[in-house]
């Protein structure tokens, strides 16, 4: 009995062992299976980051896109007042020289050098060059008509007309046949012997300046676009501009900056109000000459494919209209300036 007794203990004691060691094992088991899951996920975890980095790596020929807007200063070092980082773009130029009488005087008007202030010029592969073309001082009908022929022609040009004045009574009627057009707005000029009606000066107050504006949009009420006729003076003062800047703001208008004077305060006041600093890189027609408008029209063309846009202004003369109506413009797509702003971003 007693043998019996302590075998059955044994027997016990033998059957708790082995649930033991089977616990043991199970868990054992379950934490090599834990340990290949999670090394498993970790290594497709590392394939598929190694995926995404081959996939978002650019391509080298897409590397070099331009994208030629004004960036900030990374370091104390390079950090500059915005007003002189913009008048390098009139280096090696008298900053008291203005271009308000370039056009009939002068066929040596100071041309920007873009890279200055934004950026070194790259070469981009796979988007087309823009480039605008603005004619302006646009007044009368005939003028108006020529214009319309050459944009019937297929090419793209952008009138930009002179406000309604005793001068030019019926611009804002002439403008409604363009589907795109833009104000040239007189604005005081450091000299300049035949000045518009109306031109804003300096000393304009907020009230009188906002009053122009508003009338101006009354009239032409699809507008946009404004460009400064001369403007020297103007463009240069700061407070008129920021007053400038909040009038056209408050009609939702955008300012075209014709860069007649190299210490220009448009690009501060752009920025301020934040809207794209857009402005013309060349003058077309200081010579009445076809074969200098040709030439300057090859410029246009040049600077475009280099800097990916260029904006160019012209004027209503004979020959500067000849020379846009023949002109072989393949090498670029010419745009309207609405569809070149956003490229100024």
């Amino acid at each position: 009995m007693a043998k019996k007794k302590q075998k059955s203990k044994a027997n016990s004691s033998f059957a708790t062992y082995l649930k033991i060691i089977f616990a043991f094992l199970i868990i054992i088991g379950i934490g090599l299976l834990t340990y290949l899951n999670l090394n498993e996920n970790k290594e497709t975890n590392k394939s598929l980051k190694t995926e995404i980095t081959k996939t978002a790596k650019p391509k080298n020929d897409e590397k070099n896109i331009v994208n030629a807007i004004y960036k900030a200063p990374k370091n104390q070092n390079e950090e500059k007042n915005l007003k002189q980082e913009f008048s390098e773009i009139f280096a090696n130029l008298d900053i008291n020289k203005n271009d308000d009488n370039c056009k009939i005087t002068s066929v040596n008007c100071f041309e920007t050098k873009e890279y200055s202030a934004f950026g070194k010029d790259t070469k981009a592969t796979n988007i087309k060059a823009k480039l605008a073309i603005i004619i302006d001082d646009v007044a009368t009908r005939q003028e108006s008509d020529e214009i319309k022929a050459i944009i019937k022609s297929g090419k793209k040009i952008t009138p930009s007309f002179f406000p309604n004045t005793n001068n030019h009574p019926n611009t804002n009627d002439f403008a409604k046949e363009f589907s795109h057009y833009m104000i040239h707005l007189p604005l005081r000029a450091v000299s300049f012997s035949k000045e518009e009606p109306l031109t804003l000066t300096p000393q304009d107050d907020y009230k009188n300046i906002e009053n122009r504006i508003k009338n101006i949009k009354i009239a032409f009420p699809n507008l946009k676009f404004l460009n400064n006729h001369t403007g020297s003076a103007f463009t240069s003062d700061e407070d008129a501009m920021r007053r400038l800047f909040k009038a056209l703001k408050k009609y939702d208008l955008i300012f075209v900056d014709s860069r007649t004077i190299a210490s220009t305060k448009a690009p501060v006041l752009a920025k301020e109000f934040k809207q794209n600093y857009i402005h013309r890189n060349i003058f077309l027609d200081n010579s009445q000459n076809l074969a200098d408008i040709n030439k300057k029209l090859d410029e246009a063309v040049q600077f475009a494919l280099k800097n990916k846009r260029a904006i160019a202004i012209a004027h209503p003369h004979k020959n500067s209209l000849k020379a846009i109506s023949e002109y072989d413009f393949s090498k670029v797509e010419l745009v309207y300036i609405d569809d070149i702003y956003n490229d100024y971003k």
